[in-house]
């Protein structure tokens, strides 16, 4: 019988998914240096020790700002421009200084707070002082990777390689990433998860740590606050028609200024333009940062409702005086800065925060510490471990409402007992998660090879090979292995009934910059030979996942293609940029592709980053879906009202069998099938299918049977034969076909046949 998908294709443009706004658009980048590898290695070193031969300069530069001018107001000052953003009713947010971050901000606190008050400057600074330290601190902040560029010059084997790479990510993660989750999940999971102590800590520190998140939490949004005023404020100001009308507006809008308009006229030349004015008032505006960025105890005591012995506290255990920091080596803040774990400056009476978001960047080890001054880090320990379960499975069964769910589930083998943290069944499909509560210490932090390695093991090579134990013995009891089967039995899973196995390993501590490392893993010797490493995931991540992709068909199939796209790209991304692909791609980029085979996938988040920080900012935006085409969607979303046996296994099936562009040209497909089928001298059986072979073997052949409503009858005895058909292939092990009726065209399909050959289908070790 002929088939649709023999006929000579047209040439055409290339489709365009309609309404796809996270399209994935590929750009080649020639890193190739050919003959001159060499030449270009050198001259990239000798530009890095220029540059680290200016480091002292540099540093001496910065060190004379401070001393000569008011640190607080330097730091306050560039804090703001480097923190602050604006967002507008997409969601887009754009920075007032464009390559300013917070860990440069970090960096300049730290320096400054080596400094004793007394040698503190007391001057004013100048918009050309400002412009220095724009100019210098990120300057001195590259040095760090430099001086390890230079040190790791000589030439390594893959291994020494492969670890350098491994320590080169997580440095560079320590040094400038800071965000582990969205602010409002971040707020939600600390509340969950610390609460619960809060008892523990009352009685050996005097506050909770709830207490400390509701500190944290006010002073937040109080200078948070103060900064959106000043910049409305400084709006109205700066609109006024002309610099006399600027500067009369200034004077009615900041009552606090002393003089008058008149006196201030006097010192300003006649036929000023209107920008030097705007210049003039902004840098005299701006001395206020430092204020607006201080607290006392009585107004945040006031705010919170707490008493204000128990809020200085709070607040003194978060801040960092003067000249506490003059015997830590300021080499050493790139990857230990006192100043994450206390974010805030006391000085003069007051607390400054000049980040007071970076309470929540490193709230984990300001917990931590604080655990350990009570002396009950051990109960941390626990709570943490079991909140990652409960987190887990909470997050799991929200996303996965049919599934049935064992927790901590526990099986022999012979004489040895294993545990598998979650289970969850849905049709035929198993999920596998290991919840791994480990902290990343700060020597691992710093890239320490042996403790980086422990970690390694601990969070992500552990936990992978823990699931994959199972799920060979869920493969084997699907074989009819006779122990396994009494594993497979004592879990109540029902081996021969399962097509798909998942598994993911979940963790408290962010390892996304790990997450696509498998290449190193193994050279250094921390994958075991044949191992399929599994993704970990913050539960941050999943939380976010299993909110974008909140219906069953796609969370399973994000995490079945998942662990195929990780494996096949060497990509440079996280786990949200993961999703951000997915959401554009459905990960069926392979065969498009398949001259890439490193990605640079960083930004992908952007359309996810854009609705999270408009609901954090309390706009409403249309939430990111993943781009499937109407008639696509309208088979899964069938599938899943319906629950025909198999139904997550279709799911999957369709979802890989087509990019998002690809699936418009399903459709037309199937149109001009319907007009052959509906031809009046059409035959039965003839001209009426349309088979889809997807590029790779391991994915499932999918099939659509098109027929009139008078040849029902012949519907099974059909889609038997095109199913026969397409598993004839060598490389086949699955195929789904949907019927669809020329009569009833507007339903996505009538029936649907899951056919597989026994003997190859073995369920794949998917994640």
């Amino acid at each position: 019988m002929p088939k649709s998908r023999r006929r000579k294709p047209k040439k055409q443009a290339a489709a365009r998914l309609p309404g796809n706004p996270n399209r994935m658009v590929f750009k080649e980048i020639d890193f190739d240096t050919g003959d001159r590898h060499d030449e270009f290695k050198q001259a990239v070193l000798k530009s890095a020790r220029e540059d680290v031969e200016k480091y002292p300069v540099l540093l001496d530069q910065l060190f004379g700002v401070l001393k000569e001018h008011m640190p607080e107001s330097v730091i306050s000052e560039f804090g703001f421009y480097g923190t602050r953003a604006s967002i507008n009713d997409k969601g887009e947010t754009r920075t007032l200084a464009k390559g300013i971050e917070q860990h440069h901000i970090e960096l300049l606190q730290g320096i400054a707070l080596t400094l004793p008050a007394a040698e503190w400057g007391v001057a004013p600074y100048t918009p050309d002082v400002m412009q220095t330290v724009f100019d210098i601190v990120p300057q001195i902040s590259d040095t760090i990777y430099k001086r390890r560029l230079i040190a790791t010059a000589d030439e390594m084997d893959d291994g020494q390689k492969a670890l350098m790479a491994l320590q080169e990510k997580v440095r560079l993660q320590t040094q400038a990433v800071r965000n582990w989750g969205y602010l409002s999940e971040v707020k939600l999971i600390c509340r969950e998860l610390y609460a619960p102590l809060d008892t523990r800590l009352a009685a050996a520190a005097g506050y909770t740590f709830s207490d400390i998140l509701d500190v944290s939490e006010t002073i937040l949004a109080t200078i948070e606050q103060r900064g959106n005023d000043y910049i409305d404020v400084l709006r109205r100001v700066l609109g006024a028609r002309n610099g006399k009308s600027m500067v009369e507006a200034y004077f009615r809008e900041f009552p606090d200024l002393v003089g008058t308009p008149e006196e201030l006229f006097t010192v300003i030349p006649e036929r000023t333009p209107r920008n030097d004015v705007i210049g003039l008032i902004v840098a005299h505006a701006d001395q206020r940062h430092s204020e607006y960025m201080s607290v006392t105890t009585a107004e945040v005591a006031a705010l919170t409702g707490k008493e204000e012995e128990r809020v200085d506290r709070i607040l003194r255990m978060l801040s960092i005086e003067p000249g506490e920091l003059a015997d830590h080596k300021i080499e050493h803040m790139f990857l230990s800065n006192p100043v994450w774990a206390r974010p805030g400056i006391y000085w003069g009476g007051r607390y400054m925060f000049v980040m007071p978001q970076a309470i929540f960047s490193h709230i984990n080890e300001i917990m931590w510490n604080v655990a350990i001054f009570a002396k009950i880090e051990s109960d941390l320990s626990d709570r943490r471990a079991t909140y990652l379960e409960d987190k887990t499975e909470l997050v799991i069964q929200s996303v996965l409402p049919t599934a049935r769910i064992t927790k901590n589930a526990k099986w022999m083998v012979g004489a040895q007992q294993f545990e598998t943290d979650i289970i969850a069944v849905v049709d035929r499909t198993v999920f596998l998660a290991e919840a791994k509560s480990h902290r990343l210490t700060p020597q691992g932090l710093r890239g320490a090879p042996d403790r980086l390695k422990r970690h390694l093991n601990d969070m992500v090579i552990a936990p992978s090979i823990q699931s994959e134990r199972l799920a060979g013995y869920i493969i084997a009891a699907r074989a009819g292995d006779a122990e396994s089967l009494l594993i497979t039995q004592s879990l109540g899973l029902e081996a021969d009934k399962i097509d798909q196995i998942i598994r993911i390993s979940l963790t408290l501590d962010d390892l996304s910059v790990l997450s696509s490392s498998e290449k190193e893993l193994a050279k250094v010797g921390l994958i075991p030979d044949g191992h399929s490493l599994a993704p970990a995931v913050h539960i941050a991540d999943l939380c976010c996942i299993a909110n974008i992709l909140d219906e069953e068909i796609p969370f399973l199939h994000y995490f079945s293609e998942r662990f195929h796209f990780q494996k096949y790209f060497e990509i440079i991304g996280d786990e949200l940029d993961f999703l951000g692909v997915y959401l554009s791609t459905g990960f069926n980029v392979k065969a498009e592709r398949d001259d890439f085979h490193c990605l640079m996938v960083s930004g992908m988040s952007e359309m996810i980053d854009r609705y999270y920080n408009a609901r954090d900012a309390g706009m409403v935006l249309k939430k990111p879906a993943p781009a499937i085409h109407r008639s696509y969607k309208q088979i899964i979303d069938k599938l899943a009202w319906t629950k025909p046996i198999g139904w997550t296994t279709m799911g999957i099936f369709i979802l890989s069998s087509a990019s998002p562009e690809d699936q418009s040209k399903v459709e037309r497909g199937l149109n001009r099938l319907r007009k052959s089928v509906t031809r009046k001298n059409a035959k039965p059986g003839h001209e009426c299918f349309m088979e889809i072979v997807p590029p790779l073997n391991r994915k499932a052949t999918v099939g659509f049977y098109i027929h009139q409503g008078e040849n029902t009858h012949l519907r099974r005895e059909h889609m038997e034969h095109f199913a026969a058909e397409a598993l004839e292939r060598d490389d086949a092990a699955s195929c789904v076909l949907f019927a669809k009726n020329t009569d009833n065209w507007s339903s996505p399909y009538e029936t649907v046949l899951l056919a597989q050959r026994r003997e190859k289908v073995i369920p794949e070790l998917k994640s």
